[in-house]
């Protein structure tokens, strides 16, 4: 039986840097914000989370896109 899918929500998470790990790398907070319409580009996205990340006092490092869907039967 085929799957019926409807986006749902977006949320997007923004990965700054609040620090270095023992072998030089860098290290990563996750800030969330949730609630993004799924209908969003990804050039959006990529946009409003580096516009969102300069509020913050760590370093930009990416955006991560985590999209939920909703499944019902066809």
């Amino acid at each position: 039986m085929a799957a019926e899918v409807t986006a749902s929500t977006t949320t997007l998470k923004l990965m700054v840097e609040n620090g270095i790990g023992k072998s030089g790398q860098p290290l990563y907070a996750t800030r969330n914000v949730p609630s993004i319409s799924p209908t969003i580009t990804d050039d959006d996205a990529l946009d409003i989370g580096k516009d969102l990340a300069s509020l913050q006092t760590h370093d930009f490092g990416y955006v991560q896109r985590v999209n939920t869907v909703n499944l019902r039967e066809a």
